[in-house]
């Protein structure tokens, strides 16, 4: 059976196009075998990474279509716009993935595993750590920021936007006590990229292609 050449030429016609070209690079984001991915973070071994990356890979966060559950609007809802309760909850919903994962008494190498687990199995890729003082009262401290690219082509097969605006960033933030030395998980802000800003992946890198996180 011939193609109709009606279809043919849509397919071919700008807005065929237009809409063929996000369907082709969402499926070749997920060509990316993440599986094979070998880290070793702390006292976390390889073999251990593996397993927790596997558990992240099996989790309902995943980028569509894994059922991202609401964590990424895009992936749920189309074309409309997010939820009222949305961005208030975007950073918490994720944070609690990566403490699901973590378990009930984690250390911080484990937390840090975990989180950087829960981007990759995402999709996300391990750009930079920045360390910025925070002055807390009497006490001198930072917080740690390891920051995430993601590919916003994975949101979703149609998402013709994503070809304007192409990462949103994750940061992981830790809190680190100087005197101590003590390090905690503290939050995840998630920036969708739009109309203020798109990040530039390669003017942000500030770790090896591929690295692991780690404290400094």
């Amino acid at each position: 059976m011939g193609t109709n050449p009606k279809i043919a030429i849509g397919l071919l016609s700008p807005v065929g196009l237009l809409f063929a070209l996000p369907v082709l690079l969402w499926a070749f984001s997920f060509t990316e075998r993440f599986g094979l991915e070998k880290c070793s973070i702390g006292s976390i071994s390889d073999v251990e990474y593996q397993r927790i990356l596997s558990r992240a890979g099996e989790q309902r966060w995943t980028v569509w279509p894994g059922l991202s559950n609401g964590v990424f609007w895009l992936s749920d809802r189309g074309f409309r716009g997010p939820t009222a309760s949305f961005n208030s909850n975007l950073n918490d919903q994720l944070l609690s993935h990566i403490r699901e994962l973590a378990g009930s008494d984690p250390s911080v190498n484990r937390q840090l595993a975990s989180a950087h687990a829960v981007m990759r199995s995402m999709g996300a890729e391990y750009v930079q750590t920045q360390e910025v003082l925070d002055m807390r009262g009497d006490r001198a401290g930072s917080r740690v920021h390891f920051t995430y690219y993601l590919p916003q082509v994975r949101f979703a097969p149609v998402c013709v936007l994503c070809l304007i605006w192409s990462h949103t960033t994750i940061d992981v933030v830790f809190s680190h006590e100087l005197a101590t030395h003590r390090y905690q998980l503290q939050a995840v802000n998630v920036l969708l990229a739009g109309l203020k800003g798109s990040p530039d992946k390669n003017r942000a890198r500030n770790v090896p292609w591929g690295s692991c996180p780690e404290f400094r």
